[in-house]
């Protein structure tokens, strides 16, 4: 169950929303887009902070970005997308339906690794992890706007 300001929402009721949203792509994207842009901000304002206890956040917020901006270019191209937060499997998947993405998986896999491993106690993330993360993580959101950009449908 989860809570909204609707009420409760059952995982049923939550999976059916998910899958009628997938009937009009265009009519999702700019969600994930907005949810994707929110969690970069996160980051941003994290990292003004400069604090070493904040450096976890900050690489988990920057998967979550390029994860729900790589969701979002999926959704806008007509593709299924599944709950997974694998960045690699979401890039090849997007690779195999649009001949204008490729990205290194290994980079992609650092991303990932670094953001779940931040959450978990014994691992603490670098200040040298954490700027090369941002800064792929940065690389990785301009290429998808980018394409997610320049693929709007005309008004």
């Amino acid at each position: 169950m989860f809570v909204t300001g609707e009420g409760i929402l059952s995982c049923a009721k939550l999976l059916t929303m998910e899958r009628s949203s997938m009937a009009e792509p265009w009519s999702a994207v700019p969600e994930w887009i907005a949810k994707a842009e929110g969690d970069w901000e996160a980051l941003e304002i994290l990292l003004t902070r400069n604090s070493p206890g904040l450096r976890d956040a900050v690489v988990f917020h920057a998967q979550q970005c390029v994860e729900k901006l790589l969701k979002a270019r999926l959704i806008q191209l007509g593709q299924m997308v599944d709950k997974i937060h694998d960045l690699a499997a979401l890039s090849r998947q997007l690779e195999a339906v649009d001949d204008r993405w490729s990205w290194d998986g290994e980079e992609l896999d650092d991303l990932s690794s670094g953001a779940v491993l931040a959450r978990y106690p014994g691992f603490e993330t670098s200040s040298e992890e954490q700027a090369e993360l941002v800064e792929s993580a940065s690389r990785v959101r301009q290429a998808l706007r980018i394409l997610l950009d320049s693929d709007k449908p005309e008004a």
